[in-house]
């Protein structure tokens, strides 16, 4: 018959390796003598450099206040004989990766009940985390999106009151450059409506889109660009413009183009201290292998403004992220969703001091007419 410790022992093995939390086997003395597989995946730490030590030892140095946390747990649990409390504690591995962890000591007694080891349960709650977190955002853009349909229904009215009664002092207006000022104002005012009436219909779950030759984009910059022109002459910004000759095929909705454009220059604008440049500029080329990738129209929008950290880049698109005081924090995230209905993406790229590029890459359609 086999000896009933050997199968003790092999049936430990099996239980702690087959469940989906770190096991983590101390002595007395804190010096751990068994981890299970488990234990490498959530630490990123390889066994071999943790036998042997204790987690004072072994474990990075991501906070002092969680690793002598983590001894006093451990002392608590051999000096009083009784499994602790449960330990949330975020943890940073050696790779930098982040996880949010849960631990419980477990006292480990001899045929005689007395203290031999403490066991440690590591439990990764790392997704369920990101979970909340996602469910958090999603709150918020639900109670946005609620705002944004109460105000839609307040402000259409009025809006069409506006509309009137530009039509009506059009006629009075004899000078071709106030011509001009309220064209553009009449202009603005049928975006808006438009967006609003965007919020109102319900069922309006797509922007419709249309096909128009790549040179439409110069023209919707220039329309952006007279818009924000006093807002640049104040600051004596220039622009350098560099439209492709080369035209082709794009499915756009030109009044989200505009607001997209609209919002990226402006936070040139607003990156610029004094006496800068804004250079916008529109390509067509193929990503990879033309038999592979199709053709793209890549537009630019460079500023010689204050440029951003890295760390601030990589959060620009998220909803609610903001570095100025009286931002929204919306503008980049509901661009990057205006180009992502065009089947384009949207990226930012800068160095801190050395301004910001935003480049748009937008498909070219098919030459059918």
């Amino acid at each position: 018959m086999e000896n009933l410790s050997v199968l003790n022992n092999r049936v430990f093995y099996s239980v702690v390796q087959s469940i989906n939390s770190a096991v983590i086997l101390h002595d007395r003395q804190l010096k751990v003598i068994f981890v299970n597989d488990v234990f490498e995946t959530i630490f990123g730490i390889k066994k071999s450099d943790a036998l042997g030590k204790s987690p004072m030892e072994f474990l990075p140095d991501f906070d002092a206040n969680h690793k002598e946390a983590i001894a006093v747990r451990l002392k608590s649990t051999l000096a009083s004989g009784k499994k602790s409390p449960y330990h949330d504690f975020a943890y940073y591995s050696p790779t930098g990766k982040l996880r949010y962890l849960l631990a419980i000591s477990i006292p480990v007694f001899d045929a005689d009940q007395e203290i031999t080891h403490v066991m440690s349960l590591i439990h990764d709650l790392t997704l369920r985390k990101e979970l909340e977190k996602e469910m958090l955002k999603a709150a918020k853009l639900s109670s946005v999106a609620e705002m944004a349909y109460v105000l839609a229904h307040e402000i259409n009215n009025p809006l069409t009151g506006i509309k009137l009664g530009l039509k009506t002092l059009y006629d009075a207006l004899k000078k071709p450059e106030n011509i001009e000022v309220l064209d553009s104002v009449i202009t603005d005012l049928n975006r808006i409506q438009n967006t609003v009436r965007g919020f109102l219909d319900e069922k309006r779950s797509q922007t419709l889109l249309e096909k128009s030759m790549s040179h439409i984009i110069d023209e919707i910059f220039e329309d952006a660009l007279f818009h924000l022109s006093g807002q640049m002459d104040q600051k004596q910004i220039s622009v350098e413009k560099a439209f492709s000759e080369e035209n082709c095929h794009i499915l756009i909705n030109r009044d989200r183009l505009y607001e997209v454009f609209l919002n990226v220059l402006l936070n040139a604008i607003q990156a610029i201290s004094r006496k800068g440049s804004i250079n916008i500029s529109t390509k067509v080329f193929s990503p990879g292998p033309e038999e592979e990738m199709p053709e793209e129209l890549l537009i630019s929008v460079k500023d010689t403004g204050n440029g951003m950290e890295k760390s601030v880049q990589a959060q620009v698109f998220e909803p609610f992220f903001t570095t100025r005081g009286d931002g929204m924090g919306m503008g980049l995230s509901i661009c990057r969703k205006h180009i992502a209905k065009h089947g384009g993406r949207m990226e930012l790229t800068g160095e801190k001091g050395r301004g910001t590029t935003v480049n748009i890459y937008l498909p070219v359609a098919d030459n059918q007419v």
